[in-house]
């Protein structure tokens, strides 16, 4: 599924789809999350020190994108630092 625009159903398909990659690079998290804030969106993440950390994108760029490859091109980059989190 493609990524047309940004609704509650289209936020909590790109949350399970980040718990996926998550799961797959053995990245433990208490809690994540996914929200929008203006032109940007944010992935929520906490970890064992309890402590949220945001990190966030550019909402345009992902329009277009396949859900699953938002979720990797997000992520792999930031694997190594939440691994040191988690």
């Amino acid at each position: 599924m493609e990524i047309s625009h940004f609704d509650q159903q289209t936020l909590a398909l790109i949350h399970k789809a980040f718990e996926i990659v998550l799961q797959q690079n053995n990245v433990t998290f208490n809690k994540i999350g996914i929200a929008e804030e203006g032109e940007q969106l944010l992935f929520l993440y906490e970890g064992k020190d309890e402590k949220v950390h945001v990190f966030k994108w550019n909402k345009s760029s992902s329009l277009g994108v396949s859900i699953g490859v938002l979720a990797q091109s997000v992520l792999m980059p930031i694997i190594p630092h939440l691994r040191l989190l988690s």
